[in-house]
């Protein structure tokens, strides 16, 4: 009986800690940026990935005005409630994971999902959403 409970919390121990490394990992190679379920994470916790990767280009309240020189035109205004309605948070994980070739947008949003985890990601979409309340 000892054997089989010692063996169960071996067992529990190791698979929790796959999951620890698979939340680890990159989106790209964990689930292909093809994520499922509810998209929205922390959005406090978004807000730092935001402004360590995204606020460069998409502003720090998400409203684009800013200058950047590789850029033929801004990105949209994450503000802008109709436009970000419109979008649904498959679409924003989907931009954020592969970039915004992907979707049909500028080639000069690059994809990061070879970088940020899944969790992230879903951070990220949650932060972005505050930008219009949507």
């Amino acid at each position: 009986m000892t054997s089989i409970k010692l063996l169960s919390i071996t067992a529990l121990l190791c698979i929790s800690g796959l999951a620890v490394q698979a939340a680890d990992k990159p989106a790209l190679e964990t689930n292909n940026c093809a994520a499922t379920g509810n998209l929205r994470g922390d959005a406090q916790a978004g807000q730092d990935v935001h402004l360590e990767h995204c606020a460069e280009c998409h502003g720090y309240d998400g409203k684009a005005e800013v200058i950047v020189m590789h850029m033929d035109e801004p990105p949209h205004d994450q503000t802008d409630v109709e436009y970000m309605k419109k979008l649904n948070d498959q679409f924003l994980y989907l931009a954020i994971c592969k970039g915004g070739e992907a979707i049909g947008k500028s080639l000069v949003m690059p994809g990061w999902g070879d970088l940020l985890t899944d969790q992230e990601i879903r951070d990220l979409v949650a932060w972005i959403r505050t930008f219009s309340e949507t």
